[in-house]
C-alpha cells in the first residue's frame, strides 16, 4: 500500500501464489496488443479488460500478479465501497497520484463552472498515459462513469476485477474468466498453508466434505490448510445448515481466543477490498494487537496484503464470520471521527476528543493515516454515519490533507462538502502554493470575525507581505478579555503576530508573542504549532546575533514539524539554515544548502519559498563579491516573488539589487535611487518600518552631498531605528551624518577616531562596527566608494544579552523571582517526586501588594527528557507562601539528568511573562545519597 499520497500506490504483493498459468499468458497478450497500438475498443476510450469470478477466488491475487510482472506504472484502486457514481474524488485521486500540478487545480476549483471542467479534460489525458489502472472490485457503473472521463488517455489500460459477469459489453471490454481451481492446484495450496504436510487426496476431491466446501476457492485453501496443520486429518462434519466458508471459519475460529474471535468480528464491520495495517488494529487493543493479529494469520483468517504490516480478509472469510456488536471505540465511521479528531490537534491544536491514549505512541501521526485517507473520503462519499460524525472526519481530514500537501485529495474534498473548515483549509493551503487571491476568495465576508478564520486570514495577508493588513486582522483576536475557548486561534495568532513583528524588525515584541505562543500551543499539544513557532523564533535569533542559538533552535523545530509530517515546515527549515550558514558557517555552504532548499520548494510548488530561498543565495554571492550572479540570482527571487504577490520579498530584493550599483558615475547613482525608492514606497505602503528605515538611509548616503533635502530623510531614518530599539541601525545612521556634515557644513567629526567615541560601547558586536564604521568614514562613505556592509541590515535591534530567544536588558526596577523547591529527597526512577514553583516578588514591584490585588498566574510545565508532570499546568498567586504556589509531580522514566521547563503566563490574557528551565539528578533504585535541590539552568521572559 502506497505511504505517500503523491505516488502511485502499488498493487499488493502476491503472497505464496500458486497456478494460473493460463490467465497470466492471457492477461500479458492482451497488454502486449494494447502496447502495440491494437486496442480492444474504439471510440478513444482506454482498453478495458474484466476478471471476473465468485468471492474468493482469486481475482485480486491474479491482478497483481499480472502487475508485477509488467514494468507498467500501476495505480490499484480498491473501489468495493463505492456505491455511489461519483468519479471526481477517484479521477482527483489519479491526478494526485501522477504527480499533477497543485495550483492548476486549485485554481480551477475556485473558479469552479467551466474553468473546472476544462482543467480536468486537459489534465486527465496529461497525465495518465502509458500506465495501468486497476480497479479492484468495481461494479459496472462506476467502471462506465470512470471510462467516460478517461477518454484520450493515450496508452491507458484498465484491469477490472468484478464479481459481475455483465453489464461491461458497452465499454468495449475484453472479459476474462477466473473459475475455481482443479483439482492439482487445490492440492499445492493445500499443503502449502499446511507447511507441506502430506494429506490424502481425497479430502478435498470435490465428492468430499472438505472438497464441497473449498469449491476451488484459494482462500478457503488456505484456511483448510492451516486447520490441516493444527488439527490434523479428522475435521468434524458440516452441519446442513451452513455453507462450506462458515464451517471452516467457526472450525479456525475453535482454535482462537475469544480476543481474537472479538477482533476479527470487529475488523469484518469496516472490511472491504482495502486492506488494514497493524495500526487499525493497536487502536483497538494497544500493547496486545501483534500477538492478536498473529493468531488469526496463522489459521489464515487474516492473510497478508503487503509484507507483514498490512493485511486483508477473504472475502469468504469476511462473509463467513459473524460480526461482533461495535462499540464507540470500534465503529467504522466513529474510529475514523476520533482518530482524526486527535491526530488533528497535533496540527492545529483543537481539543482531542473525549476518550484518552494510554500512551503516546497509542496516537496516530499524521503520515501513518496516509494509507486510511481514501477509506475517509468512501465514508464520506456513501454519507456513512451521522451528521455530526461527518464533520467531524471533514474537518480531520481537511487539516490532514492540508498538511501533508495533496490539493487534489482536498479539493476532492471541497467539492464534496464545502465546509467552512474545508474552504479555509483549502484557502491556506492556496496562499502556502502562491496563490493569495485565491486563498482570499475562500473567505467570505463573515469569515473575518470568526476566531476560527483570524488566524488563517492573517496568514495569508502575512504569506503577501502586508504586515500592516496582518496586523489589522489580528487586532480584534489579540485583545486581553479573550475567552478561554479561543486559547487554539489565540495561540496560532499569536504565531502570525511574532512572525509580523520579526519581519517589522519589532524583535522585543516579536519573542514576546513567539513566547506566548509557544507556551499556548504546548499546553494544547500541538506539535506542528509548536514547530512553526520556533521556526520563527529562530529568524529572531539570527536578526539578533545568536546564530548558533538559531542553529539548535531550527534543529527542535524539524524534529516537531516532522512529527507531523508538515514536509513545507520543514522546508522552510532549511532556507532558514541558509542563512545560519552565511552568518555561522557550518559543514554546508550555503549555496549547497540553498540548491537543496530550492529543490524541496519546488517539488512542494512553493513559490514563496523558493523566493526566500534565492534572495538568500544572493545574500550568499554579494558577501563572496560575486555581484554578478548575485544580481542573476536576485531578479529570479523577484520574479518568483512577483508570481506569488509577496510584496515583502519583492521590496527587499530591489533594496539588495540597488546595492549592486557600483558608485561609478551619475548614470550608476540615479539606478541605484531609482531602485531604492521603488523599495522604499513598496516597504511604506506594507508598513515594514525597518526595511523603510534602511531604505531612507541608503538614498541619503547615495544622493550627492549638496543635496540638503536628504536631511530630512536621514532623521526619519535615525527615528525609525530609534523607535525599533536598533542601536546598530542608529550608529550608521551617525555615519551616515557625519560624512554628509563635513562634506557640506564642514563640521562634525574630523577623524574617524572622533566618529567613533561618539558611538555607545553598549552596541553589540562594538569591536566589528567600529571597524566597519571607520572604514566607511575614511572612504568618505559612498561618494568614496564604500558602501555600508551588506549584512549591518541583517542585524535587528541586538542590544541585549540572552540565552533564548530574545532576552531583555537587565532591569533595575523591582523584579519577580521563580523559586522551584524539591519535596522529596533522593527520588529514583519511575517514582514521583512533587516540586513546588513560587513566583516571589521583590519589595516595590507591583505584586508585592494585597493579596487580594495580585493577579492569577498560569503555570505549564513540560519535561524535556524522558519524563512525566502532572498536572500539566496549575494556577499560583504571586506569594511567598507555599499554599499560593503550584505543585508538580514529576516522574522520571529512567535514571540521570532531567529538565523541566516552565511557562509562566497572565492567567487572564495569557500573556507570556518568564521561562524557567530547571535540571534534577534521578539516582537508581539502589543508589545511595540525597538529592539536592532542583539547578536553575536557564531564565526568559520579562
Amino acid at each position: 500500500m502506497g505511504q505517500h499520497l503523491r505516488a502511485p500506490t502499488p498493487p499488493p504483493e502476491p503472497v505464496r501464489f500458486v497456478g494460473r498459468f493460463k490467465e497470466l499468458q492471457d492477461i500479458a497478450l492482451w497488454l502486449k496488443q494494447q502496447r502495440v497500438g491494437r486496442p480492444s475498443n474504439s471510440h478513444g476510450l482506454p482498453g478495458l479488460l474484466v476478471l471476473h469470478g465468485p468471492a474468493g477466488v482469486g481475482k485480486s491475487a491474479l491482478a497483481a500478479m499480472a502487475c508485477q510482472r509488467h514494468d507498467m506504472v500501476t495505480h490499484w484502486l480498491s473501489l468495493a465501497d463505492a456505491t455511489r457514481v461519483d468519479v471526481e474524488p477517484t479521477l482527483l485521486r489519479l491526478l494526485a497520484e501522477s504527480g499533477a500540478s497543485r495550483a492548476d487545480i486549485v485554481r480551477a476549483a475556485v473558479a469552479g463552472g467551466r474553468r473546472w471542467r476544462r482543467t480536468l479534460r486537459y489534465e486527465l489525458p496529461r497525465r495518465l498515459h502509458d500506465r495501468m489502472l486497476v480497479l479492484d472490485g468495481a461494479k459496472p457503473s462506476v467502471v462506465r462513469a470512470l471510462m467516460t472521463r478517461l477518454r484520450g488517455c493515450h496508452g491507458l489500460v484498465v484491469l477490472v476485477t468484478s464479481r459481475e459477469p455483465t453489464g461491461w459489453f458497452r465499454m468495449g471490454a475484453r472479459m476474462l474468466d477466473v473459475t475455481p481451481m482443479d483439482d492439482g492446484m487445490m492440492s499445492a495450496v493445500v499443503r502449502q498453508a499446511a507447511g507441506g504436510r502430506l494429506v490424502h487426496r481425497d479430502l478435498w476431491h470435490p465428492t468430499s466434505v472438505l472438497g464441497d466446501a473449498l469449491q476451488g476457492m484459494p482462500a478457503l485453501a488456505r484456511v483448510a490448510g492451516a486447520l490441516i496443520a493444527k488439527r490434523g486429518t479428522s475435521l468434524p462434519e458440516k452441519r446442513v445448515d451452513e455453507s462450506g466458508a462458515q464451517w471452516l471459519t467457526r472450525l479456525a475460529l475453535q482454535g482462537c481466543t475469544p480476543d481474537q474471535r472479538k477482533l476479527l468480528g470487529q475488523l469484518v464491520v469496516r472490511n472491504s477490498t482495502a486492506p488494514f495495517t497493524l495500526r487499525s488494529v493497536e487502536a483497538l487493543y494497544p500493547g496486545r494487537s501483534r500477538s492478536m493479529l498473529d493468531g488469526l494469520v496463522a489459521r489464515e483468517l487474516v492473510q497478508p496484503w503487503r509484507g507483514d504490516a498490512t493485511f486483508h480478509i477473504p472475502e469468504p472469510v469476511a462473509e463467513a464470520t459473524p460480526p461482533h456488536h461495535q462499540t464507540a471505540g470500534t465503529h467504522p465511521v466513529v474510529w475514523a471521527s476520533r482518530v482524526l479528531q486527535d491526530t488533528a490537534g497535533l496540527l492545529d491544536g483543537r481539543p482531542r476528543p473525549g476518550f484518552v491514549a494510554r500512551q503516546e505512541s497509542e496516537r496516530f501521526t499524521p503520515d501513518e493515516l496516509v494509507p486510511y485517507v481514501d477509506e475517509f473520503m468512501t465514508l464520506l462519499a456513501n454519507e456513512r454515519g451521522s451528521a455530526e460524525q461527518r464533520d467531524h472526519i471533514t474537518d480531520g481530514l481537511a487539516a490532514l490533507l492540508a498538511v501533508l500537501g495533496d490539493a487534489h485529495r482536498l479539493v476532492a474534498l471541497y467539492r464534496l462538502r464545502p465546509t467552512p473548515p474545508v474552504r479555509r483549509a483549502l484557502g491556506s493551503f492556496a496562499a502556502d502554493l502562491g496563490l493569495p487571491h485565491r486563498a482570499l476568495a475562500m473567505f467570505d465576508a463573515d469569515s473575518w470575525v470568526s476566531p476560527d478564520a483570524v488566524p488563517a486570514g492573517a496568514a495569508i495577508c502575512l504569506q503577501s507581505g502586508r504586515l500592516d493588513g496582518a496586523l489589522g486582522v489580528l487586532e480584534g483576536l489579540l485583545r486581553e478579555d479573550a475567552r478561554p475557548d479561543e486559547r487554539q486561534h489565540m495561540a496560532w495568532a499569536s504565531t502570525v503576530l511574532g512572525a509580523v513583528r520579526c519581519d517589522r524588525g519589532e524583535m522585543a515584541q516579536a519573542e514576546q508573542a513567539l513566547l506566548r505562543a509557544a507556551a499556548l500551543h504546548r499546553a494544547a499539544g500541538c506539535r506542528r504549532g509548536v514547530g512553526w513557532t520556533l521556526l520563527h523564533s529562530a529568524r529572531v535569533c539570527l536578526l539578533t546575533g545568536r546564530e548558533a542559538e538559531a542553529d539548535r533552535v531550527l534543529d527542535e523545530a524539524e524534529d516537531h514539524l516532522l512529527a507531523v509530517a508538515d514536509t513545507r515546515g520543514r522546508n522552510w527549515v532549511l532556507t532558514e539554515r541558509v542563512r545560519v550558514a552565511l552568518r555561522h558557517g557550518g559543514t554546508e555552504t550555503p549555496e549547497a544548502l540553498a540548491r537543496e532548499a530550492l529543490r524541496q520548494h519546488e517539488a512542494a510548488e512553493d513559490i514563496r519559498g523558493m523566493g526566500w530561498t534565492y534572495l538568500y543565495l544572493g545574500l550568499a554571492h554579494m558577501e563572496g563579491g560575486a555581484f554578478g550572479r548575485a544580481r542573476d540570482v536576485l531578479n529570479t527571487a523577484e520574479t518568483y516573488f512577483l508570481r506569488c504577490g509577496d510584496d515583502l520579498g519583492a521590496a527587499w530584493t530591489r533594496h539588495r539589487v540597488a546595492l549592486l550599483t557600483l558608485p561609478t558615475g551619475e548614470g550608476s547613482f540615479r539606478d541605484a535611487l531609482a531602485a531604492l525608492e521603488s523599495a522604499w514606497e513598496l516597504f511604506q505602503w506594507i508598513g515594514c518600518p525597518v526595511g523603510t528605515a534602511w531604505t531612507e538611509l541608503e538614498m541619503v548616503a547615495r544622493r550627492p552631498p549638496t543635496d540638503l533635502s536628504s536631511m530630512p530623510l536621514l532623521d526619519t531614518a535615525r527615528e525609525r531605528f530609534r523607535a525599533l530599539g536598533d542601536p546598530c541601525g542608529q550608529a550608521w545612521a551617525r555615519a551616515v551624518e557625519a560624512v554628509l556634515q563635513n562634506h557640506v557644513l564642514e563640521q562634525g567629526p574630523r577623524t574617524a577616531e572622533a566618529l567613533v567615541v561618539s558611538l555607545p560601547d553598549s552596541l553589540p558586536a562594538w569591536g566589528l562596527i567600529v571597524e566597519e564604521v571607520t572604514e566607511f568614514w575614511r572612504g568618505r562613505g559612498v561618494v568614496g566608494g564604500h558602501v555600508i556592509p551588506f549584512h549591518a541590515r541583517d542585524a535587528v535591534a541586538v542590544g541585549h544579552t540572552g540565552h533564548a530567544f530574545l532576552a531583555s536588558p537587565v532591569p533595575v526596577t523591582p523584579r519577580c523571582h521563580v523559586r522551584v523547591t524539591l519535596f522529596d529527597d533522593g527520588p529514583a526512577e519511575d517514582t514521583t517526586a512533587r516540586l513546588l514553583l513560587r513566583v516571589l516578588p521583590e519589595e516595590g514591584h507591583p505584586w508585592a501588594v494585597a493579596e487580594g490585588d495580585r493577579p492569577w498566574l498560569t503555570v505549564t510545565a513540560v519535561p524535556l527528557t524522558h519524563a512525566s508532570v502532572d498536572p500539566a499546568s496549575a494556577l499560583l498567586m504571586p506569594s511567598e507562601q507555599p499554599g499560593h504556589g503550584a505543585e508538580f509531580g514529576f516522574t522520571a522514566h529512567r535514571t540521570g539528568t532531567h529538565r523541566i521547563r516552565f511557562t509562566i503566563a497572565l492567567d487572564r490574557t495569557g500573556t507570556v511573562l518568564q521561562q524557567v528551565e530547571t535540571e534534577l539528578d534521578i539516582l537508581d533504585h539502589d543508589q545511595q545519597g540525597e538529592l539536592s535541590s532542583p539547578e536553575a539552568v536557564t531564565q526568559r521572559g520579562r
